[in-house]
């Protein structure tokens, strides 16, 4: 019931990058790619070895198949034991596209094998496969709303058009030293309503608040209820309630970069997205929620380790003398560096002409050296929070996009499955680098936001001055107060986030039931 901010924030090269939310029931996921990959084994197993009991990869895999739904697709090898049958979200295959084999052909052809369902399974191993969508005759943010308005439970109450404001922490001790001092009771808010007039409203708690706003969201509804890093509260002239260093910190993201090629003899999605062919797709749509724009151009996705290629890049050998048993960009060994998805058609602000048939390259880095922040600009909830994501702020994040950018390019235009049918780059004018500082310039003037922020309120044992949640997702040193979203990853996953936000809430019910001593069936 937050309602959320698209002011862009200043980012790379004097450009600025938009961070637009989700303004509606089911939130971002009704707006995203519809791509679901869970991330890795090894992920989940640090997050258990740093002390996150509950949270290793045997911990979370039953709760990632409760919330799915998967229906079989025809010409696809699904690995139906790592699939739930049960779930609200459906999912399935996509549709093949006409680009989809040759793609995969070149894949293969540069090193990285053919995985069947590899993103579900939790390997850490370099591949290409096909990935799970969160489609199946409608979207997933259809299937969230059917929930809530077609047959809502008895104990749910929407409130639309709200802006929740703050938090609001009562006092509760007693002299005791031991139990939290202050106790989340209420939530403040504003309507408007139908006259657009706004009336502040309180929503009372009788046994504890979850708070769901996400990794911008929730760490600004903290900030302004007291609880976060005293120095930048007393900053901004809240009182401060809780201590917690964490609140706001460690902010991390996925990066994209995508490269565009004209192709010619295979068929992409341009002419269902772009005019006058999206009249049609449009239309249908609207009438009956199938066709082009009920999916989305993305079909094939690849991970990649990049050791092999940074090696014996000098910042990576520098680097590596100093810490010669470590992957000098924090992942643990044999987890890929990148993801690759092609895209189908032209994306960016540029349409394509008659006759010119488009596909894209996607690059997603995994990981980030240099996490950001997200702060308050001042004590009024009503101004936007400042975000920091600190892109390429790392020399070594910029040399592993650098050689991620160039694999990928070689991937297109060297692939046994592509390059007869490459007709060079798109926009016809865009020049292809050939240096590593040409390179670089390429990255930074088209690095973006690929739409994964998290861990803003890092999930952590007793002993992470950095975590804002234990493993029960409860705020440390507040009674009655959880935080159930992304925020509370300890690191971003080797994946995406909407099939990670999903388990969270999952398990997030599954231990509420717990503590509230239900028994609770997976």
């Amino acid at each position: 019931m937050l309602t959320a901010w698209t002011q862009p924030e200043k980012q790379l090269n004097n450009r600025v990058v938009n961070l637009p939310r989700g303004k509606f029931l089911g939130g971002s996921s009704g707006l995203n790619a519809t791509l679901i990959l869970r991330g890795l084994r090894s992920d989940y197993d640090s997050w258990l070895e740093a002390g996150n009991i509950g949270w290793g990869w045997e911990d979370v895999l039953p709760f990632f198949k409760k919330s799915e739904t998967f229906v079989s697709t025809n010409g696809y090898q699904a690995d139906l034991d790592f699939h739930g049958t049960e779930g609200i979200i459906h999912t399935s295959m996509p549709p093949p596209l006409a680009i989809n084999d040759p793609l995969v052909e070149s894949f293969i052809d540069k090193g990285i094998p053919y995985q069947p369902d590899m993103h579900v399974k939790g390997e850490a191993v370099d591949g290409v496969g096909i990935a799970t969508r969160t489609i199946h005759q409608w979207s997933t943010n259809q299937r969230v709303a059917d929930y809530v308005n077609i047959d809502p439970p008895a104990n749910l109450h929407v409130a639309y058009n709200t802006t929740v404001l703050r938090i609001i922490l009562d006092d509760q001790s007693s002299g005791a030293t031991t139990a939290p001092k202050y106790t989340a009771t209420t939530v403040a808010a504003e309507i408007k309503n139908e006259t657009g007039t706004v009336e502040m409203v309180t929503y009372r708690a009788r046994k504890e608040i979850i708070l769901s706003a996400g990794a911008y969201n929730s760490p600004f509804l903290l900030l302004h209820s007291g609880v976060g890093p005293k120095d930048h509260l007393k900053e901004v002239g809240i009182e401060v309630k809780v201590d917690l260093k964490g609140v706001g910190r460690n902010l991390g993201d996925h990066m994209l970069l995508n490269q565009l090629y004209q192709v010619k003899d295979i068929a992409t999605e341009d002419i269902h997205y772009w005019p006058p062919g999206a009249e049609a797709g449009v239309r249908e749509w609207i009438e009956k929620k199938t066709g082009p724009m009920a999916s989305f151009c993305v079909g094939v996705l690849a991970f990649k380790d990049l050791s092999d290629r940074i090696i014996n890049k000098p910042l990576w050998r520098a680097a590596k003398v100093a810490n010669p048993d470590a992957d000098i960009s924090g992942h643990l060994p044999g987890q890929p560096h990148v993801e690759y998805y092609p895209i189908a058609s032209a994306i960016g602000s540029e349409l394509p002409t008659k006759g010119e048939t488009i596909v894209g390259l996607a690059a997603m880095l995994f990981g980030f050296d240099q996490p950001g922040t997200v702060t308050l600009r001042s004590s009024n909830p009503h101004d936007p929070p400042k975000i920091n994501h600190n892109y390429l702020s790392s020399e070594l994040d910029l040399a592993l996009y650098v050689e991620a950018a160039r694999f990928g390019h070689e991937i297109m235009v060297e692939g046994s499955g592509t390059h007869d049918h490459i007709v060079g780059p798109w926009p016809v004018d865009r020049i292809v680098p050939s240096t590593d500082e040409e390179w670089k310039e390429f990255v930074k003037e088209g690095v973006t936001t690929d739409f994964h922020p998290s861990s803003t309120c890092k999930m952590g044992p007793d002993t992470d001055e950095e975590a804002v949640v234990d493993p029960r997702l409860r705020v440390r040193n507040v009674a009655g107060l959880r935080v159930a979203d992304i925020s509370i990853l300890p690191t971003l996953v080797h994946g995406h986030t909407q099939a990670v936000a999903y388990m969270i809430g999952e398990k997030a019910a599954d231990m509420i039931l717990e503590d509230n001593r239900v028994k609770a069936a997976i």
